[in-house]
């Protein structure tokens, strides 16, 4: 589902950010919650079946240690290409999508979520509770027009000339 809406947005010129994230020793994440996972490769690589995807030029990765996508280097990018929208999705849906999805529209930008292109992986709760709470809280803060589906944003873009 994600690789189809990749491949479609890149034939039709638009550019792809991809975010990774990178955790380090005595992050907060390490000493507030206790998690030490994502320090190096295998587990910090992309997906397999989204790496194809990073070789082309309107390809971005941004490397993260914290939740957002608006690092200071994904503003820049943002600004540099004059972004306006940003269509999320990702895992987790309580972590990274929601705080990347906040952080936007509090920096002016108009998000859309892809509710059926998110997930959540938590393991100390039912990762599918954790998801559904942060699809309930999403359109509370930002707006219930800005949860769409994969399908309604494949119908958002441009025909591949």
């Amino acid at each position: 589902m994600i690789t189809r809406l990749v491949r479609r947005w890149q034939d039709a010129g638009g550019h792809v950010i991809f975010t990774r994230y990178r955790n380090y020793t005595g992050s907060p994440f390490e000493r507030l919650i206790g998690w030490y996972g994502l320090h190096e490769p295998p587990d910090t690589d992309l997906v397999d079946g989204l790496a194809p995807f990073v070789n082309h030029p309107r390809a971005h990765v941004i490397d993260k240690t914290v939740y957002t996508a608006l690092t200071d280097e994904g503003r820049q990018l943002f600004a540099e290409h004059g972004f306006t929208d940003l269509f999320i999705c990702g895992i987790a849906t309580d972590g990274c999508v929601l705080k990347t999805t906040i952080d936007a529209f509090e920096a002016g930008y108009t998000p859309w979520v892809l509710a059926d292109a998110c997930a959540s992986n938590a393991t100390r709760v039912s990762p599918e509770e954790v998801h559904q709470a942060a699809m309930m809280l999403i359109p509370r803060l930002v707006g219930a027009a800005q949860v769409i589906s994969v399908a309604d944003a494949l119908g958002m873009l441009p025909v591949a000339a």
